[in-house]
């Protein structure tokens, strides 16, 4: 819970709220009255408990106001933050985030060779409109390596050092940061503990320009298109009811700036431009003042439901569907892969929900488990639901078929457990959960941490009936409300949904064997089965070269391939289904060079 949705229900409590901070004022009709934030006596100090204003206050001595949570923090002379704990104890609401593993971030020191700026640093920094105070407040530095002159831009928060980047100060190319630090939002040390509204922005100098006019504001550390640090200061970020993205108004600034806004919420953000300039510092060299940058903030739109959309703005998306660029996937989609093979004539669109049906003990949750290796090395985040296994039989299932063998070595399994961290996530409830709280926590996962592909397996490990009277109509009304969260969060779901128990297993389930309503694949945009052949490799009339299985495509909305299946063959011991006789794996982690680039494995 963000401070805008804190001081939202305080304002439904604004009477409440007003006597318990100032219990000696008195209400006189719409107001809460009192002489003064230390309720001394008088009625400079107005409390709007009802009307339309309920919840704005103003001490006119002292010169004060905004709203109730502003109140609790002047009453209390405490942080936002604070104030937020505390306003959330007196509502009865928790705070509480939920477990996480820290992970392990490199703090760099700073260096002997980085010192106060001269002449190259500082000339190029003041040659931008910068003033000497500004460079002190930010505490930048100057570094000479190798002839060559770069600008030290240290990220300070709580008092230490968490990162570092460095900017040759005549080659913009030419730019690093500190190798294993955290990614992070730059200026947060010289942010109020106070402040309800921010501005972030797309590089350094530009927070540095703000700040210099007056405006808390933060930067990220690695351009609009990377947004690792919103899963680093998530909670330091929580405590701003007004977020104001000020990125570069170029191609990449707008669509990075929509990305945030999405994530930190549509409802505390607004988007702000500066007029025929690029970007703040641009504005500051022409020769603009404060006034200009104050207006340039006030005016900042708020960011426009993502349902209400120009038609126009699919021309592109268009264009790029009727000729699509080699490999392309502009739209965020992924394709179907087995083994080394892609398969593109199935992707899996953001936007969209796939149901996977199978016969029990088929394959169906190892070849999803699979799919999500194979689109977490393009660049997918997972965030899986599994309420019939455990997580860590999961997770020892996930790293044999990463490793692409039966036995990983103790030192693989760390590397790949590195490697998955940082793109799978698992909700860690065992039995049936509620569909309302799942969609709760994938919401979250996809807004902190950026994850795109999500799994509930299966749908009768959800609390929708699978037979007796109302069955259907819940399963109606859950498949929507997956359909509605993918499309709402531009994400892909992957419902895993049993079949009808046939007579026997001979013959592959398609989309009409779903058991339950028929709403269940009528709401899908892809249905995909997995069946087996069930070879037994210690049958005397085996034969290898034979499928184990198969993987078949009864339905795709939005694809020109309607029905097309493909054959597996079984790696039994990496659990890794392949592409040919041969049963060659996949590496998804190279040990030397823990990268994410697959390799061929063993046979």
């Amino acid at each position: 819970m963000n401070a805008k949705e804190i001081s939202q229900q305080l304002e439904q409590h604004a009477s409440e709220v007003a006597a318990y901070l100032l219990p000696k004022g008195k209400k006189a009709g719409a107001e809460w009255k009192v002489g003064g934030i230390s309720g001394e006596p008088g009625q400079s100090l107005s409390v709007r408990v009802s009307g339309a204003k309920r919840g704005v206050w103003r001490d006119f001595a002292a010169d004060q106001g905004g709203d109730l949570l502003d109140l609790w923090a002047a009453v209390r002379c405490c942080s936002v933050a604070e104030a937020m704990q505390q306003a959330a104890q007196f509502l009865g609401v928790s705070l509480v985030m939920p477990e996480r593993t820290t992970k392990a971030y490199t703090r760099p020191k700073r260096q002997a060779d980085v010192a106060r700026p001269k002449a190259g640093a500082r000339d190029w920094l003041l040659g931008r409109g910068l003033t000497e105070a500004t460079l002190d407040a930010f505490k930048i530095g100057e570094q000479v390596r190798g002839g060559k002159t770069y600008a030290v831009f240290p990220y300070l928060r709580d008092g230490e050092l968490v990162n570092a980047k460095s900017r040759n100060v005549v080659d913009k190319r030419d730019m690093r940061q500190e190798a294993g630090a955290e990614p992070c939002l730059f200026g947060w040390h010289l942010v109020d503990p106070k402040a309800r509204t921010v501005v972030l922005t797309e590089g350094e100098i530009d927070c540095m320009t703000l700040h210099q006019v007056g405006h808390a504001a933060l930067s990220c550390n690695a351009g609009a298109g990377n947004h690792q640090w919103i899963e680093n200061d998530w909670e330091r970020l929580q405590r701003f009811s007004d977020v104001v993205i000020a990125y570069d108004s170029d191609d990449a600034g707008r669509k990075g700036a929509q990305d945030v806004a999405r994530r930190l919420g549509f409802e505390r953000c607004r988007i702000a431009t500066f007029g025929r300039y690029k970007d703040a510092n641009e504005a500051l060299q022409a020769g603009e003042d404060g006034e200009f940058f104050w207006e340039a903030i006030k005016a900042a739109k708020p960011v426009d439901p993502a349902e209400l959309q120009p038609i126009s703005d699919f021309t592109a998306l268009v264009k790029s569907m009727l000729y699509p660029a080699p490999g392309a996937d502009e739209d965020g989609s992924y394709p179907l892969c087995i083994g080394a093979t892609t398969h593109d004539w199935l992707r899996f669109r953001r936007g969209e929900f796939t149901v996977w049906t199978g016969i029990n003990g088929h394959g169906k949750s190892l070849a999803l488990s699979q799919v999500a290796l194979q689109t977490a090395h393009m660049g997918a985040r997972w965030c899986i639901f599994s309420g019939e296994m455990q997580p860590a039989m999961q997770a020892k299932r996930m790293i044999k078929q990463a490793s692409g063998t039966d036995r990983p070595t103790p030192a693989y399994i760390d590397a790949i457990g590195a490697w998955l961290g940082e793109r799978v996530w698992v909700v860690a409830t065992v039995g049936s959960a509620k569909l309302e709280r799942l969609l709760e926590v994938f919401a979250y996962a996809n807004r902190r941490y950026g994850c795109d592909q999500f799994v509930v397996d299966s749908l009768m490990m959800i609390d929708v009936p699978e037979d007796g009277p109302g069955a259907f109509s819940a399963q109606k009304k859950a498949v929507q409300l997956i359909a509605d969260f993918a499309k709402r969060h531009g994400v892909h779901v992957h419902l895993v949904a049993h079949p009808r128990k046939g007579a026997d297993e001979s013959r592959e389930p398609g989309k009409m064997d779903v058991a339950g309503s028929s709403k269940i694949t009528d709401g899908a945009d892809n249905v995909l089965s997995v069946w087996s052949a069930k070879n037994d490799p210690d049958a005397s009339d085996y034969d290898p070269s034979k499928p184990d299985g198969r993987l078949r495509l009864s339905k795709q909305r939005n694809g020109d391939v309607q029905d097309r299946s493909i054959a597996l063959w079984l790696h039994r011991g990496a659990q890794q289904f392949c592409d040919s006789p041969r049963r060659k794996t996949v590496q998804f982690v190279n040990l030397q060079r823990r990268d994410t680039e697959p390799v061929g494995g063993s046979e």
